[in-house]
């Protein structure tokens, strides 16, 4: 979900892109991510990523993003790929797993990707996650804030696979894992 506005010039002078902002509407369950624009604001929009938020998910500040993490032990005993933490216990991360597998997804979780249904991390796809693990560096500034409007890249959506094969269900279908099912 790259702004069209901005697809031609960031996809020709990606190399030249100097950081990202991020914002978390905890309202809408939306994260967009900013890049500078000619004044060296961060006011463009660049992406946007649908998430769950939670019932302990700051509600306003800016924090600095900190260490980062292939796979972590969360909160209740169960795993995510792709932390980041931004601050505290408050991270990134994918949809929760009941083991260190990638097969092994709470589909019933995913499926509420877009509500608030985590306990106060950022959840989101394994694609979107490993996207801010990948490209976000320590020290990336993260707000949150709550408003009716998702934001000017609109709200993403995110595959329901609750109902999908049970040889299917247990990845998320974003996974670029190559044993992932939904792949082929």
């Amino acid at each position: 979900n790259i702004s069209e506005e901005n697809k031609d010039e960031i996809e020709n002078f990606d190399e030249e892109i100097d950081g990202y902002y991020i914002k978390v509407n905890y309202q809408e369950n939306v994260v967009t991510i900013y890049i500078k624009d000619a004044e060296g604001n961060y006011t463009r929009p660049y992406k946007a990523m649908v998430c769950s938020t939670g019932v302990s998910t700051p509600t306003s500040g800016v924090y600095k993003m900190s260490d980062r993490g292939k796979w972590g032990l969360m909160v209740g005993g169960v795993y995510a790929q792709y932390y980041t933490r931004i601050t505290g216990a408050i991270l990134f991360h994918s949809v929760p797993y009941t083991t260190k597998s990638p097969y092994t997804l709470e589909y019933w979780e995913y499926d509420k990707l877009g509500t608030t249904a985590s306990a106060g991390c950022v959840r989101l796809t394994v694609e979107d996650a490993k996207w801010i693990y990948d490209n976000c560096k320590s020290g990336t500034q993260v707000e949150f804030y709550a408003d009716s409007d998702p934001g000017p890249l609109e709200k993403p959506t995110a595959q329901k696979i609750s109902d999908a094969d049970e040889s299917l269900r247990g990845w998320d279908p974003t996974d670029i894992d190559p044993a992932n099912p939904w792949n082929n």
